[in-house]
């Protein structure tokens, strides 16, 4: 994968408990993901 490459689509649960995928949040908008690895962890 490079820099500006369309990531993969992916499922996960919103804070709701609703399934919520990449695509659909990438049809209508710049999606911008983040990860902070050990962010939420003790380490």
């Amino acid at each position: 994968m490079e820099v500006g490459d369309a990531g993969p689509d992916f499922e996960l649960k919103s804070h709701d408990g609703a399934s919520r995928t990449l695509a659909e949040f990438a049809s209508n908008k710049t999606v911008v993901l983040a990860f902070y690895p050990f962010a939420f962890s003790e380490v």
